[in-house]
């Protein structure tokens, strides 16, 4: 990674200079771009960083892949909108990944006798189309339509809380420590329901427009 002085300004980043920020280095500047690329898969833009850089990241996004700034998300705390996409990155490499897995654990999940968030006093919660909001996690995450961020936060959330809820309760479904995806969203059952938890707040606050 380049040594070069980290800008000042990271809201008219290019995306090459967003790739040289370091979280260590200016963390202010680190979560501002981290801002800056959440809201531009969006299609959101402001007086720095204006429609045709919004175009020009998500365009570099799409040609190739989210990677290039996913890592600008990772410390955001989760009621961050790069928080809350960081989460959903996750989620989506996951399923990606090993799609066949979180099948898996998603239909024991559906026959477990209680899932919390689906199955509560309020009443019965229809459960959600993993393989929908597989895609539309990967939409949104490629800068094209997704439908409503709320929505599609909390049909996260229930997702999450599904495959918690399967009959591999308690086990590690990613093993290695060494593993990108050794993390809250992927490693235990129990950590599932916590990022279920985060991905409700997310959504909460994206009803009340303070997500972004």
């Amino acid at each position: 990674m380049s040594e070069r002085a980290v800008p000042r300004r990271p809201a008219m980043l290019s995306f090459e200079d967003a790739e040289k920020i370091e979280g260590d280095d200016d963390p202010a500047a680190a979560a501002q771009v981290a801002m800056t690329s959440a809201r531009a898969l969006l299609g959101l833009c402001d007086e720095e960083f204006g429609p045709n850089a919004v175009q020009n990241l998500v365009r570099a996004i799409d040609a190739e892949g989210v990677d290039i700034v996913a890592d600008l998300w990772e410390r955001s705390p989760a009621f961050t909108l790069p928080g809350a996409f960081w989460r959903l990155y996750l989620f989506s490499e996951w399923f990606e990944r090993d799609h066949d897995t979180v099948q898996q654990r998603f239909r024991e999940g559906l026959a477990a006798p209680y899932t919390a968030g689906i199955d509560d006093d309020e009443g019965e919660v229809a459960a959600p189309d993993l393989d929908e909001v597989g895609r539309r996690v990967k939409a949104l995450l490629s800068g094209h339509d997704f439908g409503d961020l709320t929505d599609l936060l909390r049909q996260t959330a229930l997702v999450m809380r599904i495959l918690a809820s399967g009959a591999t309760f308690g086990s590690a479904w990613i093993r290695s420590d060494k593993d990108r995806l050794a993390t809250m969203v992927t490693r235990r059952a129990a950590a599932l329901v916590q990022t279920a938890q985060e991905f409700d707040l997310a959504a909460d606050r994206s009803a009340a427009g303070r997500l972004i």
